[in-house]
């Protein structure tokens, strides 16, 4: 097998399962955690920012260690934490220990993505990183289409299907042991402090991006299944089949790079910012199943994984020569947008309802249509 491919086969999983099954699994669980764990709609907000505020602490440092001790230590960390914490989720019985697992995997996601962005610039032609690079972030999609019949089909319900998406964790920590390299071998990979990365031309806005579209992001990946359920009065079975389009149609991000070419790398962006605002505009006037919320939700999906490797291939053009600092600081912004997000969609659906709290959020993706990614810097 190729070195390269391997790489992309290998980072496809390991971004599965720390995205996909470690970090997003989560709101496809909720419903029936919140059924046999009884929370109110504000916890479950502050729990699931538990995640992402794990993963903004992990993201920080995940850049360093890859330049430290090259990308397949930070790799193999991941896919343990990813593990550990998802054992924690199988065995909580109150939501502490649910804010603790989630916090633990919550980990995950944040040393997976730098490292990998390191091995795919340390192993990878530049002429095809672009591509390799769009291709492991879809794997989000590819780790929430397989965590969804996981948990249908699987006897024990979400706490058995967090025990293999576990066992799943671990088989990756063995090919990025076997798969990703030691330590980087590019002379030119360098550690650039944070003060430098922000005076970057175009980081400022494309941070400025990422916070304000994560905030938007987190009413779909936090609440989406509890909103079907309890806002669109879907059924649990359905809520599966969206669930599982949402996550499909995020796999059309591989192409991210192909369509960047053709169109630019700030068309690809205008097309996830409108697919996230039209998404959630949508489904806060939608009351019963019909038809139309298969579009709605593919949408939701594809927007977001299409902007996380907008965020990504950006990040690592505009920080060389340290890309996985660049890719860090990126997903630290988007990361920590949807913390606050997170919060605040809990309190506001909450207090003001469904309705008001998705028109506030499609709002913010709305108004991300005037701020685009700095032109100079759009991927060839």
């Amino acid at each position: 097998m190729k070195r390269d491919v391997a790489l992309g086969i290998t980072g496809f999983a390991l971004i599965a399962v720390t995205y996909g099954m470690a970090r997003f699994s989560w709101g496809i669980m909720l419903p029936d955690i919140r059924q046999e764990i009884p929370f109110t709609p504000e916890i479950a907000g502050l729990i699931a920012a538990c995640s992402y505020i794990a993963y903004c602490l992990s993201v920080f440092i995940a850049s360093s260690l890859t330049s430290r001790f090259g990308p397949r230590i930070p790799a193999m960390l991941a896919a343990t934490v990813a593990a550990a914490g998802l054992l924690i989720l199988a065995f909580s019985a109150a939501p502490l220990w649910l804010a603790i697992g989630l916090f633990i995997a919550g980990l995950s996601s944040g040393l997976a993505s730098p490292s990998l962005a390191g091995a795919v610039n340390d192993r990878v032609p530049p002429e095809r990183q672009t591509q390799v690079n769009t291709v492991i972030n879809a794997g989000t999609s590819g780790g929430i289409i397989l965590s969804v019949p996981i948990l249908f089909f699987m006897p024990g319900g979400w706490r058995v299907a967090c025990g293999v998406f576990a066992l799943l964790a671990l088989v990756c920590l063995i090919a990025a042991w076997r798969h990703l390299p030691k330590s980087a071998s590019k002379s030119t990979e360098e550690v650039l402090r944070w003060h430098i990365l922000f005076r970057k031309p175009g980081m400022f806005r494309l941070l400025v991006i990422a916070f304000v579209s994560g905030i938007a992001s987190a009413a779909w990946w936090s609440f989406g299944p509890e909103l079907l359920q309890q806002h669109t009065r879907v059924d649990s079975a359905m809520t599966n089949v969206l669930w599982l389009v949402s996550g499909g149609a995020g796999v059309i991000a591989v192409f991210t790079g192909t369509a960047a070419r053709r169109i630019g790398m700030r068309g690809v962006y205008w097309g996830s910012q409108f697919f996230m605002a039209a998404s959630l505009a949508a489904l806060a006037v939608s009351h019963g199943f019909s038809g139309w919320l298969f579009p709605v939700v593919a949408m939701s999906g594809a927007g977001y994984v299409i902007l996380s490797g907008v965020l990504l291939v950006q990040g690592a053009a505009i920080a060389q020569p340290s890309p996985a600092a660049g890719v860090s600081i990126a997903f630290l912004m988007l990361a920590a947008g949807q913390v606050a997000g997170s919060i605040l969609f809990g309190q506001l659906y909450g207090t003001i309802g469904a309705v008001g709290a998705l028109a506030v959020f499609s709002g913010l993706s709305w108004v991300m249509l005037a701020v685009t990614p700095d032109g100079k810097h759009q991927a060839s």
